[in-house]
């Protein structure tokens, strides 16, 4: 009789799992190992844990179930994807692995982003770059730690390097590739373009295999480690949710499946690579050859849950486990004791930050609406809720592509649980169906191995022979289903309004931690409340014509329309690109300002485009109270040389400042022809016209300013004059 075995290396622990050759489970063990956060945000693991867990449940399962080992006919393994692993020249490991769950390579992303281009890299690798992926990982360390990128050789993934170490062969498996940001997910090979972008050597890449390929033999010291035989066949194996969709039955069109973990992740099969544009859920190569994958990944699913076991549950999980029993049974017990929407509590599942669908690494976990009569038991039924309203967000996307599966097979932990599987109906409103075996990637790669063994001629006859589904199932009840979309509107409204607190919540972080980070950029999200920076528009010939405009010899000159600016080319250029052929008018505003002053509402939105470094202070209109605004209520940002920024009608702002390092600005200014002035005219009045200085302005003028001394306004901005260092 021939056997398969399937190696699971998740975040949480590897679990390793013999089959027979027709998916029947013969024995399982499962090892934990420990996750480290040096600082908030960071995840990191030890690949020797990975690898000792996979040696010892290996020698587990052979033991438990007594068989030869002969009778082994191959392996595989599952892995958590993206983790950057560094071998030197010998093979040894540099340092820890950064996990897919890591948030710090924000900057790198963003550098990928330039130096490849947001469009072209979701061309290439039908993926944006984001903080999970491995490439940015690798610029991280490149940058922070070069004396360990120096020394690196090769770089793999964490079940291809415990697989590396089992075979002495480098290799890594195409869907686990796939989530490196340095694949064309077309082609399936390395994109020789974006490593060139990217400046990495290729040689740290080792070949690609498909999942189905052998890609090596058990070495002499493996099999004596181990207890299987030298010589046994290991297949390329699979990334976890490629695998996951292989031992669930998901291998062709039409069929998808859902799976709580430690992340969570709707996964659909198609043919053919579907790309969503804006990279909001990925695009991979699946593990039937020649096939791909669309799937979305929360960040913390089954973590959010591990969490509330371990930081509110230690009490009930020690006194569980006394008695033979599992705690997360008595916590979902008495999470389905308490109503639906947990009484008004929701939660958002951003604890490492959140990848499908906002794509935002400073996103942060978020009970919303706690109060004194919510209990632990509503906690943890509002993060069952609010990981499973991440799944619909994630559906949601889906379904703008085309995919609109009528049933989702159910997989993971979440699965096992009934209100978990229920709720995942009620509020994705689809069939959910499940599996008599539990062990899905585990399942998935037995597959694989028996595809490469030549047990099974094809996937897709390995799933026939293997899979069977259980009777357990839950449809949607369209009572719950009616209330749960009352609460999925609100989930979908927070993490919006939001956005910009967690990134100053990030920016407070650092300071928090002594690290100086200086003003935020017009590119942050933080900005994105105030206006956004135009790309489209080439400000090479505006920002020649801008240096020869004036500079004062101290003090600001501003100037509304300037005949030099409003060249026809230059005129053409901006009402097209930006202003949608409304005529503008070009001026400028040079000078050396360093302090507030004033604060000025404008009636139309404004272009501003710098030709050096440049300090903004802005406030939103919503500050405007009775006709004061406080100074608390500004920010600074920092814009680029040679940026180009939209503000919108809603932002209050006025004269530019200069940058540090700098001696002074130069800011070219468009607005809609005939909506400026060069200088305020006019006096106050009572009621808006006293804000109102010329043609469609508000004026907000410090006491201390020299238009707060004039009187030309009513409009009074309070609290401290800010003056830049």
């Amino acid at each position: 009789m021939k056997y398969l075995l399937g190696v699971d290396l998740g975040t949480s622990g590897t679990k390793t799992v013999l089959f027979t050759a027709e998916g029947q489970t013969v024995a399982s063990k499962t090892i934990e190992y420990p996750l480290h956060q040096p600082k908030n945000g960071w995840a990191e693991q030890d690949p020797q844990d990975w690898y000792n867990a996979a040696v010892n449940t290996i020698k587990s399962v052979l033991t438990e179930s007594g068989i030869d080992a002969s009778d082994v006919a191959g392996m595989a393994i599952s892995g958590q994807m993206h983790g950057l692993v560094m071998l030197d020249e010998q093979g040894k490991v540099l340092r820890p692995s950064i996990l897919w769950c890591d948030a710090r390579t924000g900057k790198q992303c963003d550098e990928i982003t330039e130096r490849v281009g947001k469009r072209r890299l979701i061309e290439i690798n039908a993926n944006p770059a984001l903080p999970g992926f491995t490439a940015p990982k690798i610029l991280w360390v490149r940058e922070h730690e070069p004396e360990i990128y120096a020394k690196c050789a090769k770089i793999l993934l964490p079940k291809d390097y415990v697989r590396y170490m089992l075979t002495g062969k480098y290799c890594m498996e195409i869907s686990d590739a796939s989530g490196t940001n340095l694949l064309d997910i077309t082609k399936r090979e390395w994109s020789s373009e974006i490593l060139k972008a990217l400046d990495i050597d290729p040689n740290l890449l080792p070949p690609i295999i498909e999942s189905v390929d052998v890609a090596g033999t058990i070495t002499k010291e493996a099999a004596e480690a181990t207890g299987l035989c030298e010589g046994t066949l290991v297949a390329g194996g699979a990334g976890d949710n490629a695998a996951a969709a292989i031992g669930t039955g998901v291998c062709a069109d039409g069929q998808a499946f859902v799976t709580l973990g430690t992340s969570g992740v709707v996964f659909a099969h198609t043919s053919h690579p579907a790309i969503d544009p804006l990279g909001r859920v990925h695009t991979f190569c699946a593990a039937v050859p020649g096939c791909w994958t669309a799937m979305s990944c929360t960040m913390a699913a089954g973590l959010s849950l591990r969490w509330m076991r371990d930081e509110f549950f230690s009490f009930e999980k020690e006194a569980e486990a006394r008695e033979g029993r599992d705690v997360y049974n008595l916590m979902t017990a008495n999470a389905e004791k308490t109503p639906l929407g947990a009484d008004g509590l929701i939660y958002l599942p951003y604890l490492m930050g959140e990848r499908s669908p906002v794509l935002d690494p400073e996103a942060r976990g978020v009970f919303f609406g706690l109060s004194a009569r919510h209990t632990k038991a509503h906690l943890t039924r509002a993060v069952l809720e609010g990981v499973t309203m991440s799944q619909r967000h994630n559906l949601h996307v889906l379904n703008e592509m085309g995919i609109v599966p009528a049933t989702l097979t159910a997989c993971g932990g979440g699965a096992s649980s009934p209100l978990w599987r229920q709720m995942i109906a009620d509020i994705l409103n689809c069939k959910v169906e499940t599996t008599e075996s539990k062990e899905g990637p585990a399942l998935g790669v037995a597959i694989l191995a028996g595809v490469a063994a030549g047990i099974f001629s094809s996937v897709e006859e390995g799933c026939k022979v293997c899979i069977k589904k259980s009777s357990k199932h839950s449809v949607p009840q369209s009572e719950a289903k009616a209330a749960y979309d009352e609460v999925y509107n609100l989930y979908a409204f927070l993490y919006p309004q939001m956005r910009p607190a967690f990134h100053k919540l990030a920016a407070l972080r650092n300071k928090l931690d002594g690290v100086n980070t200086g003003y935020p950029s017009v590119n942050s999200v933080e900005f994105e409340r105030y206006g956004k920076v135009i790309t489209s528009l080439d400000n090479k010939e505006i920002i020649k014509l801008l240096e020869t405009t004036e500079v004062p010899k101290e003090g600001t000159v501003y100037v509304a329309s300037e005949k030099s600016l409003e060249r026809e080319d230059v005129l053409n250029a901006v009402q097209n690109s930006v202003f949608g052929g409304l005529p503008v008018q070009i001026g400028y505003c040079n000078g050396y300002n360093k302090a507030l002053n004033c604060l000025e509402y404008h009636r139309n939105s404004e272009l501003n485009i710098c030709e050096k470094d440049t300090l903004l202070m802005v406030a939103p209109m919503t500050s405007i109270h009775d006709g004061i605004i406080d100074s608390e209520s500004v920010e600074t940002f920092f814009m680029p040389a040679g940026s180009a920024v939209l503000f919108y009608e809603t932002t209050l702002h006025y004269a530019p400042c200069t940058a540090e390092g700098e001696d002074y600005f130069r800011m070219c200014v468009v607005l809609p022809r005939g909506t400026n002035t060069d200088r305020p005219c006019g006096v106050a009045h009572d009621g808006e016209d006293g804000y109102l200085t010329h043609n469609d302005k508000w004026l907000f003028a410090h006491k201390d300013s020299s238009e707060g001394k004039s009187g030309m306004t009513t409009g009074k901005l309070i609290g401290e004059n800010i003056v830049l260092k």
